[in-house]
């Protein structure tokens, strides 16, 4: 699914994070943002979600403008992983299965062997389970948060910092199946292997940013 930002412009108050950035994401491409921290790569990400309204310009995802009447049925189509995962406060698998109860994913069908293959490949015990997702640690929230949106088999994920909180082996297989995903996937990332993973970057550093491949 292709996703196209032109001309776009977010700003607080007088603050400009970014302004007339422009570039274009192809179907099944995998697509890094970078820059240095709070020149808006968060926000970007969120545009593309239509949280954040731009003050100039727009953005196309399967060549539809996500504005305030298209957005709910965009996001049926994305799946988000935030830097910082809040998981709430459920036990892991009921925290797994609560999107599979939502109907906009009424097509989906639960597989609890796609889950624990999952949880291995990870290298998560699956005793995890049963835990209260409030007791997890930073880098268990963040592979349940990513499990839980490689579930959901979106045609798009958005990934804000995905290895931030991963230790080394977890890193790398992340990139591992980034790698194999045949989506669109869109990532902010400092992280060097998991940038070698990208067939483009944007970097976002000034007030245009600019881009490269």
């Amino acid at each position: 699914m292709k996703i196209s930002v032109n001309n776009l412009t977010i700003k607080y108050d007088r603050h400009v994070l970014f302004e007339n950035i422009s570039f274009e994401v192809q179907s099944s491409q995998k697509f890094c943002i970078n820059g240095p921290s709070g020149c808006g790569k968060s926000s970007l990400l969120r545009a593309m979600l239509g949280f954040i309204r731009p003050q100039q310009g727009e953005i196309r995802i399967d060549n539809q403008i996500i504005d305030g009447t298209s957005a709910w049925q965009l996001r049926r189509k994305i799946a988000y992983v935030t830097q910082e995962p809040d998981l709430g406060q459920h036990t892991v698998l009921d925290r797994i299965r609560r999107p599979f109860e939502y109907k906009a994913n009424a097509h989906l069908q639960w597989c609890q062997q796609a889950v624990d293959d999952l949880f291995d490949r990870f290298n998560l015990p699956r005793k995890l389970y049963h835990k209260n997702t409030s007791d997890l640690s930073g880098g268990e929230k963040q592979r349940i948060a990513i499990i839980t949106a490689l579930l959901l088999d979106r045609a798009v994920l958005l990934l804000d910092e995905p290895t931030s909180a991963l230790d080394k082996q977890s890193k790398q297989i992340l990139r591992d199946i980034l790698a194999d995903l045949k989506k669109t996937v869109v990532f902010v990332s400092h992280e060097t292997k998991l940038i070698g993973v990208a067939n483009a970057t944007y970097d976002l550093t000034g007030a245009g940013g600019s881009p490269c491949e």
